[in-house]
C-alpha cells in the first residue's frame, strides 16, 4: 500500500526563460492547489514585476530566480533551444557556472522534497546530482525529449547543421561546469530535461516534440475559473470576436481598425494597455478592458477567438471548440499559428497591412466557422473527457512521487 506524503512536504517551482504572463499565471494556479492540500510552495520566479496579482492572495514563499542580465543578440533570428541558451549565460563556463552555482545555493536554501520545472534549465543543470523527485511543466516548444535531438524552430528548417553545431557549443560549455563539480558530462542537451514526470499543456497536434514524446502527460483540462473581471458583450443579435491582446503589438491601429469595421460585436482585453489608445473605437458592440478579465468563461459564448498564440489562450479556445485567428509576436507563437492552420483549427495573420483586407478575411472566418469547429470537434473527441487540467495533473503526480519517495525510504 502507498502511504500518502506527508503534510509539509515542500514544493520548489522554477521559472527561469521566457516573458508572458502564462508561466506566472500557471505557476500561481499550481501553487495555489498545492497550498490548498497543505504542501509549502516557494516559488523563484524571473520577474517579480508582474507577480503581486498573482500571488497576493496565497500562502506562498516567492523569491527571485537567478537570471543572465547582460543583453547578447545574434547576428541571425534564433533558430533553434541552443541559440537561446547562449544568449543566456551559456556562452563562457565562467558565467555559466556562476548561475549554477546560484541556483544550488537557492536550492540549499529552500531544501524543496519536490521541484517543479517551467523553462528552467539552469535550475535543472544545478539539480543533477540532487536525489529528489522532479517534474518538468511546459507547452512543448522548449521541452526537449530526452535521447533526442533538439528541435530546429525556423519556420522553414533547413539542413545546414546549424542546429547540431549550436548544440555541440552549448554542451561544450555544460560539460565544462559538470566536470568542474566532478559530475558525469552529458551526450545530448536534451537529456538535460530528464524529469520524473513530464507535462505538456497544450494537445499532442501543437506539440514541436510530437513525434517523439512518449509517457509524457497533456493537461487538456480547463483550468479553475478565475475571479478575474467578466467579459460582457454589448451588441446583440451579431457574432462575437474575443480578442486577448498584447500591448507591444506592432499593428494594433490596423487590427482595431479591422475589428471595427466587421461584422461582430468585439470585446478586446489587453490587460497593462493604454485605453487611449482604443477610445476612437470604444462604443456600442466593441468594449476593451485593461484589466485581468475571465477569459475562460467566456470563450465558449464567441464565435471568434484573436489572439498571439499564448499556449494557455489557445488550449482554452480548442477545449471551448472556438476557432482563432492567430497575430503572432514570438517565435513560439508562430509556430503555433502554423500548426494551428495546418490542422484547420484557425488561421494565421502574420502581418496587417491593409485594414479592408483584415475586416474581410474576420467576416469570412465568421462564415466559415463551422468548419474550423468541426475540426476541432474531430481532434476533441481523440480525447475524450475527463481531461485534466495542469493543476489537477502536478497535484496528483506530486502526491504519487513524494508517496514514492516515502516507500523507498522505508
Amino acid at each position: 500500500m502507498i502511504n500518502a506524503p506527508k503534510k509539509g512536504c515542500r514544493v520548489l517551482c522554477t521559472w527561469e526563460i521566457g516573458g508572458d504572463l502564462g508561466h506566472i499565471s500557471s505557476l500561481s494556479k499550481i501553487a495555489k492547489a498545492l497550498a490548498a492540500e497543505g504542501y509549502q510552495v516557494v516559488i523563484a520566479l524571473q520577474d517579480l514585476s508582474r507577480a503581486y496579482p498573482f500571488f497576493c492572495d496565497s500562502e506562498v514563499t516567492l523569491l527571485q530566480a537567478p537570471v543572465w542580465l547582460p543583453k547578447i543578440s545574434l547576428q541571425r533570428p534564433i533558430a533553434c533551444l541552443a541559440d537561446t541558451l547562449l544568449l543566456l549565460g551559456y556562452l563562457q563556463v565562467d558565467p555559466l557556472h556562476a548561475l549554477v552555482i546560484a541556483w544550488q545555493n537557492l536550492l540549499d536554501l529552500v531544501q524543496p522534497d519536490l521541484i517543479i520545472f517551467d523553462y528552467s534549465p539552469t535550475a535543472m543543470l544545478a539539480s543533477l546530482n540532487r536525489p529528489l523527485p522532479k517534474m518538468l511543466i511546459g507547452t512543448g516548444f522548449a521541452d526537449p525529449v530526452p535521447g533526442y535531438p533538439i528541435a530546429d524552430w525556423r519556420p522553414s528548417p533547413v539542413a545546414d547543421g546549424l542546429t547540431e553545431r549550436q548544440e555541440a557549443r552549448v554542451l561544450e560549455q555544460i560539460n565544462a561546469v559538470l566536470a568542474r563539480q566532478q559530475q558525469p558530462p552529458l551526450r545530448q542537451l536534451a537529456n538535460l530535461f530528464a524529469t520524473d514526470r513530464v507535462m505538456i499543456q497544450t494537445f499532442p497536434e501543437l506539440d514541436l516534440y510530437r513525434q517523439s514524446r512518449v509517457n509524457a502527460h497533456y493537461c487538456l483540462g480547463a483550468s479553475a475559473s478565475q475571479n478575474n473581471i467578466p467579459v460582457k458583450f454589448t451588441g446583440a443579435g451579431q457574432p462575437r470576436i474575443l480578442a486577448y491582446l498584447k500591448p507591444q503589438y506592432p499593428h494594433m491601429q490596423q487590427l482595431l481598425a479591422a475589428l471595427a469595421a466587421c461584422n461582430a460585436t468585439v470585446f478586446i482585453a489587453c490587460p497593462q494597455g493604454n485605453l487611449e489608445q482604443f477610445q476612437a473605437y470604444t462604443g456600442a458592440g466593441f468594449q476593451v478592458s485593461v484589466d485581468l478579465v475571465n477569459l475562460q468563461d467566456a470563450m465558449a459564448e464567441v464565435d471568434l477567438f484573436v489572439c498571439h498564440g499564448n499556449a494557455n489562450s489557445v488550449r482554452e479556445s480548442l477545449v471551448s471548440g472556438t476557432p482563432l485567428v492567430v497575430l503572432p509576436i514570438q517565435l513560439e507563437q508562430l509556430l503555433t499559428a502554423k500548426r494551428i492552420e495546418e490542422c484547420g483549427f484557425g488561421m494565421l495573420l502574420q502581418e496587417i497591412h491593409e485594414v479592408e483586407k483584415t475586416m474581410l478575411l474576420l467576416n469570412k472566418m465568421l462564415d466559415d466557422k463551422q468548419q474550423y469547429r468541426s475540426a476541432i470537434a474531430t481532434m476533441l473527441a481523440r480525447y475524450p473527457q475527463p481531461r485534466l487540467s495542469l493543476c489537477e495533473a502536478v497535484t496528483t503526480a506530486c502526491a504519487e512521487l513524494l508517496a514514492n519517495e516515502q516507500d523507498e525510504a522505508l
